[in-house]
């Protein structure tokens, strides 16, 4: 899902082949909210980890010039 906030589009939902596609472009970033554990065990080549327990705090600090692809 991309993330909402100032010059963002709304969230929504995105097929696998849209987010390979905008991840291949270099227009979208994707972002890992699974656990640390669950990250070191794999993910999406180039993938920021951004657990969910806390993604508040790490917004700010995620790329805002691409879209999120959150996972």
């Amino acid at each position: 899902m991309a993330r909402e906030g100032p010059n963002r589009a709304p969230a929504s939902r995105i097929s696998p082949s849209e987010t390979a596609a905008l991840l291949s472009r270099g227009q979208a970033v994707a972002v890992d909210v699974r656990s640390p554990t669950d990250y070191a065990n794999g993910h999406i080549p180039g993938a920021i980890s951004a657990p969910i327990n806390r993604l508040a705090r790490l917004l700010p600090t995620l790329p805002n010039d691409k879209t999120l692809v959150f996972y």
